[in-house]
């Protein structure tokens, strides 16, 4: 009885949370938005984040596989779309999905630990080598129309050129984090600063652990095998996910009647998945 009372005490304190959140919404305005566009017309907007989700998890599983873990699609398909609902209804819910990531990876995909935690790291070197791309290529194409809207938005003109830099900076961070993942030790030196701090009972229990380090290494080893380049191909399922955040909020403001171009939503989204991002402690990004 304590497992499931404690899932509806969850659900619970959510809704409460979300009707605070909506406290001073005008329910009117927005119910009249609503049934201008179609209640039944709307549904749509869920597709672009149910395929967004599956071709990541192809992505994800496709990494595992280069590694040669042949896992199942369906249960890294089920483990993703857990953590991404933590990750969107949590505050700073982007952290603590993280830290249950290896657990859903053990249920629905029977991996250990060490093979879990390397390929999460493939995963984040993976996101953010087709998030650079994606940051970069929707500030070069929606270029004009952030001209014109970054007064509005952020009080000055220059918007496109910083989202130019933030992409070529987040592809600076992406070589450096393969580079550094690519050598196989990052897991032993982990270990290393760790076992320096002034605690007996902790190095004693990373001594105990050493070879599960060590066995961690070697799978990012086996992923990186061929160099960066043949290891980042499987970030095109990434990158692809990260076009249909565009294509997500595109449809949204076609079904809401709001005629823009592509290009200039796809410019406006990427700013907005930055600031989101940088201000994860807000669940799902509500209010940026």
């Amino acid at each position: 009885w304590l497992m499931p009372g404690l899932r509806g005490l969850g659900i619970a304190v959510a809704f409460l949370v979300l009707v605070w959140t909506f406290r001073d919404l005008d329910v009117a305005r927005v119910g009249e938005v609503i049934a201008r566009a179609g209640g039944a017309a709307l549904v749509w907007a869920l597709v672009p984040m149910g395929i967004a989700l599956a071709i990541e998890s192809f992505g994800w599983t496709w990494a595992f596989r280069r590694a040669g873990h042949g896992v199942p699609y369906l249960g890294v398909f089920r483990a993703r779309v857990t953590s991404e609902a933590l990750a969107l209804t949590l505050p700073a819910g982007m952290l603590f999905c993280e830290s249950t990531k290896p657990f859903l990876l053990a249920r629905h995909c029977g991996l250990g630990a060490e093979v879990s935690i390397a390929g999460m790291a493939a995963r984040k070197y993976l996101l953010l080598a087709s998030q650079a791309v994606y940051i970069s290529g929707f500030a070069l194409l929606g270029a004009p129309f952030l001209e014109r809207a970054s007064q509005g938005l952020i009080g000055r003109g220059g918007l496109e050129g910083v989202l130019v830099a933030v992409g070529g900076v987040v592809l600076v961070a992406a070589i450096a984090s393969g580079v550094f993942l690519r050598d196989g030790r990052i897991a032993e030196r982990v270990r290393g600063a760790l076992s320096r701090l002034p605690l007996g009972a902790l190095r004693e229990r990373l001594e105990r652990s050493r070879g599960r380090f060590v066995r961690t290494d070697g799978e990012l080893s086996n992923f990186f095998r061929g160099g960066l380049p043949a290891a980042t191909v499987p970030a095109l399922p990434f990158l692809v996910s990260w076009v249909l955040e565009a294509v997500e909020t595109y449809l949204i403001l076609c079904l809401l009647g709001v005629q823009l171009p592509f290009a200039a939503v796809g410019a406006l989204e990427v700013a907005l998945s930055f600031m989101r991002h940088i201000t994860f402690v807000l669940p799902a990004g509500l209010g940026v």
